[in-house]
């Protein structure tokens, strides 16, 4: 059997020169460049989307605002309305604070150290009470040196008017010499001349004795301070000092041992005693209102934050003319407090009722509007049309106000007029709860 030669059919390799063959790389360029695209387009698709997601609902509100706008244009809108009301009395509140009736800062009026104190902060006392002991070692020895210069001049005094009276026998016993014509005349101007010069002595001894008694009784009186009593009954509402402590006489500021605050202000003297069985409210009330305020006016005293029932007291003086800086009349109530609930130093309000002057209307205060155009106020006329009607307002009582001209008390007046009200639009008028203007 016989064998056929055999082809080679495998392709002759190419002669290596040292570098790789290139390759195809187009397909996954494409493969590449698809992805891109697939990428581009979803993002562009997923921004598109959120778009339309939120361009509709806008879309949708501008139309509904479309339509609520038209409607409201079309639809009369409703507003609350009162009719003003004649005034009447009105409560006026104040803020104001309480003071004692009477208070005094007590002061040293002697020098030397604090022996004894016998009353503290809170303590009651009546007039005349002990209130403290100051030694005074300086003024004491002061007195027993001018007892004694008061006891030599005294006889000093003595021995003057003893040679006065000697002076007036040498000169009576010369003048009758003198008319027999026994003595010279020159003895007998010399005994007259030593009586006047007697009687001087005697004067200037005399005023020596009335300064020397003077100097005693100032010196006296001294010691008398050093013994510290109340000027009248009240209580102790400050004490500045402790036993020990150095006083000077009349300074307000060195004879503090601590420094508390005081009801009037800060530490001063030795003790600050108030009565307090009476308080007093010093009221600063603007000048609208001042006209309606005068002596025995009755006024309501509340405290804030407390449960009691308000004080009644009486406006007791004004002071009759106004302050030109804050135009209010200052004014002051007595208020009784035997119970001392009360107490000096509060924060209290003070109501006075106040009468009407004149005839006026009274409208909310929320009615009247403050603008360019002046205060003015909007009033539902015929077929239900509005008009801003021009007033001049009087008092303010916070909540209501005052109508002085302007109003002849038959309008129908918007309590709460807002911005989007226009003249001459009209309106669908609601009668309020509170119809009342006060």
């Amino acid at each position: 059997m016989s064998v056929s030669p055999r082809l080679d059919t495998r392709i002759p390799e190419p002669e290596r020169d040292g570098r790789e063959p290139a390759r195809d790389d187009r397909p996954a360029r494409r493969v590449r460049t698809r992805t891109i695209v697939f990428i581009g387009v979803g993002t562009l698709a997923f921004f598109l989307a959120l778009l339309a997601v939120g361009a509709v609902p806008r879309l949708r509100q501008q139309r509904e605002l479309a339509v609520a706008t038209q409607r409201a244009q079309s639809t009369a809108p409703e507003v609350y309305v009162i009719r003003p009301e004649p005034a009447s009395d009105a409560d006026l509140s104040l803020a104001a604070t309480t003071q004692a009736i009477q208070d005094a800062i007590i002061y040293a009026r002697t020098s030397g150290y604090l022996r004894k104190r016998y009353v503290d902060i809170g303590d009651r006392v009546t007039t005349g009470q002990l209130l403290a002991v100051i030694d005074s070692p300086e003024i004491d020895q002061q007195l027993r040196q001018a007892k004694a210069d008061l006891r030599q001049s005294e006889k000093g005094l003595d021995l003057q008017r003893a040679n006065l009276d000697l002076a007036r026998a040498t000169l009576g016993r010369y003048q009758a010499a003198d008319a027999e014509g026994a003595v010279a005349k020159q003895a007998v101007d010399q005994s007259v001349a030593a009586y006047r010069t007697a009687e001087a002595a005697v004067a200037a001894a005399e005023a020596t004795v009335e300064s020397n008694r003077a100097n005693v009784q100032r010196l006296q009186d001294l010691t008398t301070f050093e013994r510290v009593r109340a000027p009248f009954a009240g209580m102790v509402i400050q004490r500045n000092v402790d036993e020990g402590a150095l006083i000077t006489a009349g300074s307000p500021t060195n004879n503090t041992a601590v420094a508390p605050t005081s009801v009037t202000g800060g530490a001063n003297g030795l003790f600050e005693v108030a009565k307090i069985d009476t308080l007093r409210v010093f009221v600063n009330v603007p000048q609208a209102f001042a006209p309606n305020v005068t002596v025995g006016l009755p006024v309501q005293v509340t405290v804030r934050g407390q449960l009691m029932q308000p004080v009644t007291g009486t406006v007791a003086r004004t002071a009759s003319a106004f302050d030109p800086g804050t135009r209010t009349l200052l004014t002051e109530v007595d208020i009784p407090n035997e119970s001392r609930r009360l107490l000096p130093g509060m924060f209290v309000y003070v109501t006075l009722t106040i009468a009407p002057s004149g005839t006026r209307w009274r409208v909310p205060a929320t009615a009247v509007i403050f603008d360019g155009q002046g205060t003015r106020v909007a009033i539902v006329g015929a077929g239900n049309k509005l008009h801003f009607q021009p007033v001049v307002l009087g008092r303010d009582f916070g909540a209501s106000i005052d109508v002085q001209a302007g109003l002849d008390g038959n309008e129908t007046i918007v309590a709460q007029p807002t911005l989007s009200l226009q003249e001459g639009r009209v309106v669908t008028p609601i009668e309020s709860r509170h119809a009342s203007g006060g």
